[in-house]
Parts: C-alpha cells; structure tokens; sequence
C-alpha cells in the first residue's frame, strides 16, 4: 500500500499507467484548485473552467498508457494552457457562427421558416437521442435550457461530477452528427 500523498508527481504517474485510480485521484486533488484558479484569469466562467480541467484528466486518464512524460506539472500546465485557448478560439468561432445566423435570418430567411427549422433539428436530436437512457435525455434537455451542473445533479438527485461526466460523454458522442444537422437545416 502506497502513502500517495509523500510520493512525486512522477511516481504517482508511474502508478497511473498501471491502472491505479488512487494516485490519479491523488494528483486530481493535487492540480484541479490551482489549475481552476489559474484558468479562471483567462476565463470567468467558473463552471466551463472546472468542465475544462476535467475533461483534461479525463483525456489524462483515457491516454494514460500513451503518454510519455518526464514532468508531470509542466505536462499539465501546458495541457491546460492549450485547452484554454482552444476554448477561447472556439468563442470566437461560435460567436462570429452566430453572428451570420442572425445576419442570415434578418437578410434571408423568414422568421417562420426558421422556426420550422429549428423544429425538425430539435425533432432529429430526440431521434438520436432515444439511445440514451432517460436520465441522460433529461441532462441533455436541462442543459440546452440553461441549468448549471449543479442544478441538473440538485433536480437528478445525482453528483455534480456524474453530470459533468454524462454531460461531457454524451456531447462529444453527438458532436459530430450535430454538425451534420446543424449544415443540413440551418444552410
């Protein structure tokens, strides 16, 4: 048995690509608050950075066993760094998207017509949607309403972090046949 808490970042990682999920929970608890706090100087949305930093060592963990380091902590920092500003690039592409859909609708379309359409893109989703279990539907839906993590698990009697990991899983799934319905009923 390992006293986790003495050991290095780097022995911890060892331990890790042998599958051991109490040294990942150790650097876990080690990195989240600071990476959270350093990323929220770049960001201030604290709920996106904490999605951020997770999703980071959830794709740690995923690609552990492929991952080849020599320092854990600048590892992480420039995961981090680089997740950041994705982030934010990916802001600056959804709001200059957006901004041509309502340059789009005043120029083109009629408000009725796009009505229709966001109908049946939203009819599509509950289609791909019925693979998932209802729970998961209801975190989809509440979601797209505007509730927090934190509502979501308060309303499913679930862990914020469940949601957060249902949430995260069930968006990069339908990621790619979102863009698909997305070009289809909106172009």
């Amino acid at each position: 048995m390992h006293n986790y808490f003495i050991l290095s970042d780097e022995e911890l990682f060892d331990l890790i690509k042998n599958e051991d999920e109490l040294a990942f929970s150790e650097l876990y608890n080690r990195y989240k608050r600071p990476m959270i706090g350093l990323a929220l100087k770049k960001l201030d949305d604290e709920e996106v950075v904490e999605d951020i930093v997770h999703d980071l060592f959830v794709k740690f963990w995923i690609n552990r066993a492929a991952i080849q380091i020599t320092n854990f902590k600048s590892y992480i920092y420039r995961a981090l760094r680089n997740k950041v500003l994705d982030y934010i690039a990916h802001l600056v592409h959804e709001r200059k998207y957006l901004d041509s859909l309502v340059d789009y609708e005043n120029d083109y379309a009629e408000g009725s017509d796009f009505t229709i359409r966001e109908e049946q893109f939203l009819q599509e989703l509950d289609k791909l949607m019925i693979h998932y279990s209802p729970q998961d539907n209801m975190i989809l839906k509440m979601r797209m309403q505007g509730y927090s993590n934190t509502e979501i698990a308060e309303h499913l009697g679930l862990s914020e972090k469940t949601v957060r990991n249902k949430y995260s899983l069930i968006t990069k799934a339908l990621s790619g046949k979102l863009k698909i319905l997305t070009i289809f009923y909106f172009f």
